[in-house]
């Protein structure tokens, strides 16, 4: 079963989608630096009054994970895990797999695992990556601290990808499947910040798995480990609840 996983991790590595949405991360990375260089006005506003004016650093750190890394997670988890079973239902492949020694539960769970594998490794190039570019891009940038504070948005992202192939296996239709999986990551991603933007909303915002991911924000000048581990653990909780419940999904389609 591992040696499943590791396999298909590596195949999909190198299939074109996963080449196309690490265009992306890349696009990203090179972008944000001159986005932040001349902001909107209202944006800029917005995250003076939510951040204050003395902490540039902090400003492209929200920046960096709203404009770009939240947008990513939304989208980019129904691409690389929003068909898991569906598509191999839909084009004649299930029964085969169901004559396997490997059932169809423990084959979501391998497929699920490895498109997790995937969104982990384009998260962390990226942030390796911007943790080079930014160094010498933006003024005051503290790669140390960006590393710890996204290496909690990674666990977010694993479980927007746990949560997309899960969606799938409930929903039963790939496409009416990835509209559901987008609607609920959008609506997931949207509201993440909610309690950076209202004080009095953010211990209810962490009712919110993606907001978890964020929450490094909230302690940049006092990063602790417990401000890391804690969310990490949590998202790694529900991450693998979500995949247990696609599991569970999964067998309504045994044949």
């Amino acid at each position: 079963m591992i040696r499943f996983a590791f396999l298909d991790y590596l195949a999909s590595l190198r299939e074109r989608k996963v080449w196309l949405v690490a265009a992306m991360f890349a696009y990203a990375v090179l972008c944000v630096p001159l986005l932040f260089a001349r902001p909107p006005a209202h944006m800029s506003e917005a995250m003076s009054a939510w951040f204050g004016v003395e902490d540039r650093f902090a400003l492209f750190l929200y920046l960096w994970l709203d404009l770009s890394m939240n947008k990513l997670i939304a989208v980019v988890p129904v691409v690389l895990a929003g068909g898991i079973v569906v598509r191999e239902r839909d084009t004649g492949v299930l029964p085969v797999l169901a004559a396997k020694p490997l059932s169809l539960p423990r084959y979501f769970v391998v497929r699920a695992l490895s498109a997790c594998a995937v969104m982990a490794t384009l998260h962390v190039a990226a942030q390796l990556l911007g943790a080079l570019y930014f160094t010498w891009q933006v003024e005051g940038f503290r790669p140390g601290v960006f590393l710890a504070a996204m290496s909690v948005h990674l666990f977010a992202a694993i479980f927007a990808t746990a949560l997309s192939a899960a969606i799938a296996v409930w929903v039963g239709r790939r496409g009416l499947g990835a509209l559901v999986a987008l609607l609920a990551l959008f609506v997931l991603v949207g509201t993440a910040l909610l309690g950076f933007y209202n004080p009095a909303w953010r211990r209810a915002s962490l009712a919110n798995p993606i907001a978890l991911g964020a929450q490094a924000l909230a302690h940049l000048d006092a990063l602790r480990p417990e401000h890391l581990l804690l969310p990490m653990l949590a998202l790694c909780a529900l991450s693998a609840l979500t995949i247990a419940a696609g599991a569970l999904a999964v067998r309504r389609m045994e044949v």
